[in-house]
């Protein structure tokens, strides 16, 4: 895991040097909207570099919130507006937008939360929530919150770790299975949170 973290570093850091919080914002911002691309990893290595002086903390995590809140709303409006092209050019299957309708419809903004932290529906699930016309007050409540809880991980955490990440690492590998079951711990209590209060509201006379 450290010798990952330290290639990361190595292989993302002379790009932060060179275009800064540019490269951080387009990286972070194209994920939003179907583009792969290591938004994650630069935040991480941004805020990392933050804690060291070479970036600036707050620059970091208001341009990297700012770019994953505006880039999944234009993946949201892409699926919007051009959600039957997709259809029709076969890019995106009719299981899969039934699939997506069915995810979203039942999870809403746990979806949303759960996707920021999940390859491959970070980069897509925002363009499903405007596929499955999922309502635009309930996808910005849960952008928000996503983007929010995102940059915090991985903007801020990195940043406050940064100088105890060697004995982090050490106790990682020491209580792995520990770390894990209370990650998806927490996760499982935010989720169902959400989900009993999204019940609630939906059981609220209008």
């Amino acid at each position: 895991m450290l010798d990952t973290l330290h290639h990361i570093i190595n292989e993302l850091s002379p790009y932060l040097h060179q275009y800064g919080l540019f490269i951080l914002a387009l990286a972070v911002a194209v994920e939003g909207f179907g583009v792969p691309a290591p938004g994650q990893s630069f935040l991480i290595v941004s805020g990392m570099l933050a804690a060291n002086g070479e970036m600036s903390l707050p620059g970091v995590l208001s341009v990297g919130a700012l770019a994953a809140f505006s880039g999944n709303c234009i993946g949201y409006f892409i699926g919007l507006k051009f959600g039957n092209v997709l259809l029709e050019k076969g890019w995106v299957k009719p299981e899969t937008e039934k699939k997506l309708h069915g995810f979203i419809g039942k999870y809403g903004i746990a979806a949303l939360l759960m996707s920021r932290f999940v390859e491959g529906l970070k980069q897509t699930l925002c363009i499903g929530c405007g596929i499955a016309k999922l309502p635009l007050r309930t996808f910005l409540l849960g952008n928000t919150l996503a983007t929010l809880v995102w940059v915090i991980i991985f903007g801020v955490g990195p940043a406050l770790l940064t100088h105890e990440m060697g004995p982090l690492v050490a106790f990682y590998h020491s209580h792995r299975m520990l770390m894990w079951s209370t990650g998806t711990l927490v996760l499982a209590i935010c989720a169902l949170i959400i989900l009993l209060w999204q019940r609630k509201q939906g059981q609220t006379p209008g």
